[in-house]
């Protein structure tokens, strides 16, 4: 008996010291998740004009997004902390799974490593920069309430990031296999005798005035590639690619902040220019957000056109935690050859929130959303094979309802 109590009394000692030098664990995230129907019958339809770089996201979201991170400090040393950041994932269009697309339809959601990295942050040495290395989410500039990433470098790498150089912070990576690199089935490449290099550089926080800030980022991509000397297989010739974008925030503008926005593009012989501008402004109990883009695609062989979008959302307090959100968009694309498409997308919803702010979460949203397109759209999305054309491919309108919630922590 008092041979089992010592290894009883050992073992709630040895329990209770590896419990007191665990790191503290910092745990936030993402989700968003819902149900919908189409008025025709069936699984609610989300509206994108075929060709859009974005689509207006109130009420036109058909997907599952579950992100949770955990972060623990794990030393100091001279003044700098160091870190494990972790966020598994789970994400999951409706109609489709993300391993296969629309020829693997299923209800299977598939966990993932959306980021796991270590950093350790405010090294004196590099200019208070923080020093990476892993997989992680990086680079991210979106504009919301359409989920444009007009910057996005996600991926596997390390680089250095935000080191102060007195007139701004400097960002150096270099990331590997990013997560927009397909091969010629769309799919991502696994191959050791093919990886897409790029390198990122930003530099932000520079200083206009006294109320705006501007922003460079400076992007090169290759890919490094050798023969397979197993089978004699060459790897795809794939194109360069450099980028070049430039953005000033200034706050005060019509009470709210302004961004505007230009970025180039070059890959290979296809050159794309972006023009942005997106405004987010407060008025008595209604939140505005605004946002207006053109994109011009130089390509040859007459394979180019121009984009143009412009929408807005409004976000108004009525009382308690109910809120009344209004969201209208409007894209256009007329294709070097061809006729021109056209997609106008209208939301009104309802919301229960944890606030009485525009950003209070957790929230639940009552929503109906119709869209109107034209021949060419309709044309587009039948040629595509797409959800919105297997339930509307012989109209020019559709209508979707549903119930959303979302939150972030």
């Amino acid at each position: 008996m008092k041979k089992k109590r010592l290894i009883l009394a050992l073992g709630l000692v040895g329990t209770t010291t590896a419990t007191l030098a665990a790191p503290p664990i910092d745990f936030s995230g993402y989700m968003r998740a819902g149900v919908g129907l189409n008025a025709r019958g069936g699984t609610q339809v989300c509206y994108q004009l075929p060709g859009a770089d974005t689509k207006w996201r109130l009420g036109n979201e058909c997907d599952y997004v579950i992100e949770p991170s955990f972060s623990a400090k794990l030393a100091t040393f001279e003044g700098a902390d160091w870190h494990v950041h972790f966020m598994p994932s789970v994400y999951r269009a409706w109609g489709d799974n993300e391993l296969g697309g629309a020829s693997s339809r299923g209800d299977d959601l598939y966990a993932r490593f959306g980021q796991v990295y270590t950093y350790g942050n405010n090294i004196s040495a590099l200019g208070n920069g923080k020093l990476w290395a892993g997989r992680r989410f990086y680079n991210r500039l979106q504009l919301g309430i359409n989920d444009h990433f007009i910057e996005n470098n996600d991926g596997d790498g390390a680089g250095l990031e935000d080191m102060n150089v007195g007139f701004g912070k400097l960002s150096v990576a270099v990331m590997l296999n990013p997560r927009d690199y397909r091969d010629l089935n769309n799919a991502e490449t696994t191959s050791v005798n093919d990886n897409r290099v790029t390198i990122p550089v930003r530099l932000t926080n520079v200083k206009t005035n006294a109320n705006g800030e501007l922003a460079v980022y400076v992007t090169g991509s290759t890919s490094s590639q050798s023969d397979n000397q197993l089978t004699g297989q060459q790897p795809i010739d794939r194109a360069k690619s450099a980028s070049l974008g430039v953005y000033h925030t200034q706050s005060g503008v019509l009470g709210g902040n302004l961004l505007v926005g230009a970025k180039f593009q070059r890959t290979g012989e296809v050159k794309k220019l972006w023009v942005l501008a997106q405004e987010s402004t407060q008025f008595g109990a209604t939140a505005f957000d605004t946002i207006a883009e053109f994109r011009n695609t130089d390509a040859p062989n007459n394979g180019g056109d121009k984009w143009y979008s412009i929408g807005a959302r409004t976000d108004t307090y009525l009382g308690g935690p109910f809120r009344m959100l209004v969201e209208a968009g409007h894209d256009r694309i007329d294709p070097d050859v061809g006729a021109t498409r056209s997609m106008t997308k209208f939301t009104l919803a309802g919301a229960v929130s944890a606030g009485n702010t525009a950003g209070s979460r957790p929230t639940i949203r009552l929503f109906v959303t119709h869209a109107i397109w034209n021949d060419a759209a309709r044309n587009a999305m039948v040629a595509a094979k797409s959800r919105t054309a297997e339930v509307y491919g012989d109209k020019k309108s559709g209508t979707s309802i549903g119930i959303q919630g979302e939150t972030w922590w």
